[in-house]
């Protein structure tokens, strides 16, 4: 069974490289080299990655362990002193555009005074009030009465549908290449003809990882899953080098002509058994005066 990992980038560094999508603290660098036994044990087969500077990054240390991917130097970052290594990252890493963080996704409601009087950017919407979000969606988790759908329950969202749907086809061409097909008129996806007759054991063998970010994860899930995109940003949180783990779980077809129906499982969200094993600790925030988790946001209005 097909495996998909959604790795978030390390401890950011946003103000230097700003440009090209920052880059990591050394608190990230950390992060980003502990993924390095983890994927490799994993058995990676197939790498992607945002086109930010802090996404590229990681997936630079992150993939150090596999010789597919691996590389000595990452702009001027040194990774390996093994010199006869051979650069195979970005041959072998491509990027994938829309896979970048969904940083013009910004709030228009219940915004605080700073914002309103233009100075300061607006929240993104991965950051919207979470008891908002989950009153206006309490009907639907409920099953107390019939409902429309999140689009009318949640009218911040409601800008951003095309956006959603744009990402909701990217993401499913992505998963296209790799010969996860998606059906429609089911919500459910299904292999390839060519990955069908694959036997299991290579089937299994094909393991992704995405590097990317917490918004656009979030958001993934929220299309992988099935489940209401603004209850996923209320409800979920990707720590920074978390990796979340899709399993794509098989179904013979019921209609008997050989096809294979798959679901998208999480078997693991937010996984940092990588930090633990390396000593770390998730850190904490350096953009704030209090102490919270490095990649949380507190929300104000």
């Amino acid at each position: 069974m097909v495996r998909l990992y959604i790795v978030r980038h390390g401890d950011p560094d946003y103000d230097t490289n700003k440009a090209e999508g920052g880059t990591l603290t050394t608190q990230g660098q950390a992060e980003a080299r502990a993924l390095a036994p983890f994927l490799a044990k994993e058995g990676i087969s197939h790498a992607y990655s945002s086109p930010l500077g802090r996404a590229r990054l990681t997936a630079a240390l992150g993939l150090e362990q596999i010789p597919k991917f691996s590389t000595n130097y990452y702009g001027e970052l040194r990774i390996e002193d093994n010199d006869s290594k051979q650069n195979n990252f970005e041959a072998n890493v491509p990027i994938e555009d829309w896979t970048t963080e969904l940083t013009t996704w910004r709030q228009t409601m219940h915004l605080e005074d700073a914002v309103q009087t233009g100075k300061k950017k607006a929240s993104v919407m991965w950051e919207f009030p979470a008891p908002i979000l989950r009153h206006q969606l309490l009907d639907m988790t409920q099953g107390t009465k019939p409902t429309k759908g999140w689009y009318d329950s949640c009218p911040n969202f409601q800008i951003y549908r095309d956006e959603f749907m744009a990402f909701q086809t990217n993401a499913d061409d992505f998963l296209s290449r790799h010969g996860i097909m998606r059906q429609q008129h089911t919500n459910n996806y299904a292999l390839s003809p060519e990955l069908a007759k694959a036997t299991p054991q290579q089937r299994q063998d094909v393991k992704i990882a995405v590097f990317c970010h917490g918004g656009m994860g979030a958001t993934w899930l929220s299309h992988l899953l099935s489940i209401p995109l603004p209850m996923v940003y209320a409800s979920l949180w990707l720590a920074p080098s978390s990796v979340t783990t899709i399993l794509f779980e098989e179904y013979p077809s019921s209609s008997g002509d050989g096809e294979i129906v798959v679901t998208p499982r999480a078997i693991e969200i937010g996984g940092t058994r990588h930090l633990a094993a390396a000593g770390l600790e998730i850190s904490n925030s350096r953009y704030e005066n209090y102490e919270r988790p490095a990649g949380m946001k507190q929300n104000f209005w």
